[in-house]
């Protein structure tokens, strides 16, 4: 780092020395942060306050650094490099990391030392730390071994070497090898390496390592060494396994899933049955989350009478890898053991409804208010009462969203008669899980110059915590639904104005659905639901019938589960009868819906109507269409239409033909 480029460094040790013991640590320094920092760093134009102030703070946010180095000239030889805030044995940390995990339970040869505590004289008083530790590795397994270990010992350490109590929690699992626990499960893994090496591999001591970092000592007292051993083998198994399919295909979602029976010592000193749930999972977006209020609301959907079992979930993602394992475990209320056929039963539904129970990232919504529309919709509302018996009449729009809750902004128009209350009265006096926001009160007019007309305006705030779906995205339509059946018992009967369309959807919905559960058909209440509302246009969502309905999302089930046969892009089902024409596509590419409706929405449907869907189902798109058209030809013409578009996407592609169904 040349002289004209900053920084100032002064060592601690002897800070005001000019002497060439001084100025060799300080070059070795220099050198030290130069390999560290991006290139130039330490390099601008002003330097001026405001602009060391701001160059201060860039270099506080890339502390520490913890980096190693393979040598060019000499392979065996691998740099280990630590550079932060001072903090008291944060070297020594740093040392008993590099030294004795890279190869977990064997000590490595320290080849060279170099540490020191210095200072930016521009940046005030802040002390330091910069150490290099060489190690040399003689032998080929080992460094085979300390290169798969590598991000994790710079992950630990960069925890460590920020945080005593990181660096006293690391260091203190990491010495209990020593104790009798986990020598037995370091015995036990041995025998696994030594059984199946085709499959595991030495890489499982540092699962071991992170997963006794991450658990509690309460969590391995009370767990036998047995039941731990075999937690880090199936994660292990997981992680493996994940990675390699992710590889095979990004864009899929992959599941694995075990449950196996375990007890736990309480701490009266018995033995508690629980059930132990291990998962491991892909994530397709940087906001998906898996959390254990997802794994519990399916559990519990099949198994009602089970709790989480205390401290007992944790998540293992590391960095910014795109997988997740999961450990948890859950206990009946009743005590019992879990049976055979519970674990069968729930093995089975848990493979497939925890695909639909991966939550995203919910960030808060706000939509701004516009008076106008707001004094539109009251003039709207206030001419739709012309008589003294009108029912009140009540417009209900979407306000905005937090973290949890819901807000509806409600324009409430009635007639005020001799005795009524006022609208705050009504909410204090009812029980109701709406919390009443008052805005503004207003007479819009008179019936028989003699009744006056009340415009309220208010907002109501819910928990959003009985709308959430099974992948915890809020149904706002169900949560509409409740500030209705909610204001219709603190105000009285209504008139909901713009909640028409809304009560025909949830009707069909509702139709629907009990038409597939008395046809027996087995479907996934979120898949229907998804499939309902991705009907457009909108209308369809109104006025097709529940049979139509049915038709086609039987459809759409059983081509999923079929799959494709081996080189082919999609399959196409269809069906017709004297009204209708039905078609099923469905592709691994999630984009062949736009292709198709593109293709197809110049298709001449000699008075017909034409509903589509799009459902994403297990990785597949699933692109459906309903025709109602009495005419024989024109749906034999629209099956040719969508095959003839197939085609010509199949040979942009160039696959092999296509299979139909």
């Amino acid at each position: 780092m040349a002289d004209d480029l900053f920084p100032t460094i002064a060592t601690v040790f002897d800070p005001h020395s000019e002497r060439s013991i001084s100025a060799s640590y300080v070059n070795a320094i220099r050198m030290g942060l130069e390999k560290l920092l991006p290139s130039n760093f330490f390099k601008f134009e002003s330097r001026d306050e405001e602009s060391l102030d701001d160059l201060k703070e860039k270099f506080h946010s890339l502390l520490p650094v913890c980096k190693a180095y393979q040598s060019e000239e000499h392979p065996e030889n691998y740099s280990f490099f630590m550079l932060g805030k001072y903090r008291a044995n944060a070297f020594k940390f740093f040392f008993e990391m590099v030294s004795m995990w890279l190869v977990p339970g064997k000590r490595l040869d320290v080849a060279m030392i170099f540490a020191a505590d210095f200072k930016i004289l521009e940046f005030g008083d802040a002390i330091y730390t910069l150490c290099e530790i060489i190690i040399s590795v003689k032998d080929a397994k080992d460094l085979v071994e300390i290169q798969s270990n590598i991000p994790i010992i710079e992950m630990e350490a960069k925890l460590g070497v920020d945080s005593a109590y990181h660096a006293r929690r690391i260091l203190e699992i990491k010495g209990l090898s020593t104790e009798e626990k986990i020598s037995s499960i370091q015995d036990d893994i041995t025998t696994l390496l030594k059984k199946a090496p085709q499959h595991i591999g030495v890489d499982i001591l540092t699962e071991m390592q992170h997963v006794m970092v991450i658990t509690q000592d309460s969590f391995r007292k009370q767990r036998k060494s047995r039941h731990l051993c075999r937690m880090i083998g199936i994660h292990y198994l997981f992680r493996k396994a994940l990675l390699e399919s992710v590889k095979q295909g990004r864009e899929k979602r992959f599941l694995k899933l075990k449950l196996f029976r375990s007890v736990l010592r309480t701490p009266e000193g018995g033995d508690k049955p629980v059930l132990s749930i291990l998962i491991g999972l892909n994530f397709l977006s940087d906001n998906e989350i898996f959390e254990k209020q997802h794994v519990m609301t399916a559990v519990k959907s099949y198994l009602p009478g089970v709790n989480l079992v205390e401290d007992s979930f944790y998540a293992n993602k590391r960095g910014d890898e795109k997988i997740c394992t999961v450990y948890l475990e859950v206990e009946k209320e009743d005590g019992s053991a879990f049976t055979t056929n519970e674990m069968k039963f729930l093995r089975q539904e848990l493979l497939v409804d925890l695909k639909d129970r991966i939550g995203h990232l919910m960030h808060p919504v706000f939509m701004p208010r516009n008076e106008e529309e707001i004094m539109r919709n009251v003039f709207s509302l206030s001419s739709q009462i012309k008589y003294i018996g009108d029912l009140p009449q009540v417009f209900i729009s979407f306000d905005e969203q937090t973290y949890d809750h819901l807000f509806f902004t409600v324009i409430l128009v009635r007639i005020l008669k001799p005795g009524d209350r006022p609208v705050q009265e009504l909410f204090a006096d009812t029980e109701t899980s709406l919390e009443f926001i008052p805005d503004r009160c207003k007479m819009v007019g008179m019936i028989r110059k003699k009744y006056p007309k009340e415009a309220n305006v208010f907002r109501v705030r819910l928990p959003m915590r009985g709308f959430l779906r099974q992948d915890h995205s809020i149904d706002l339509t169900k949560a509409r639904s409740g500030v209705v059946e909610e204001l219709n018992r603190v105000i009285g009967e209504f008139r909901d104005f713009n909640g028409g369309m809304i009560s025909k959807q949830n009707e069909l919905l509702c139709n629907f659905r009990e038409l597939l559960q008395s046809s027996n058909v087995k479907f996934n209440d979120l898949l229907l639901e998804n499939f309902f509302y991705s009907l457009t246009p909108v209308i369809m969502r109104t006025v097709l019938e529940p049979e139509s309905l049915k038709t086609l999302f039987v459809m759409m089930i059983e081509s999923a589960e079929k799959g494709f046969f081996k080189g082919f892009p999609y399959t196409l089902a269809t069906i017709q009868d004297d009204h209708f024409a039905y078609a099923m596509i469905t592709s691994h590419d999630l984009y062949i819906k736009d292709y198709l409706n593109k293709s197809i929405s110049g298709f001449p449907r000699q008075g017909g109507t034409l509903a589509t869907s799009f459902t994403q189902m297990y990785d597949v798109a699933c692109v459906g269409y309903i025709l109602r058209s009495d005419n024989p030809v024109a749906r034999e013409q629209f099956f040719s239409t969508i095959e003839k578009v197939l085609k010509a996407k199949e040979k942009e592609q160039q696959p092999l033909p296509a299979a139909q169904h």
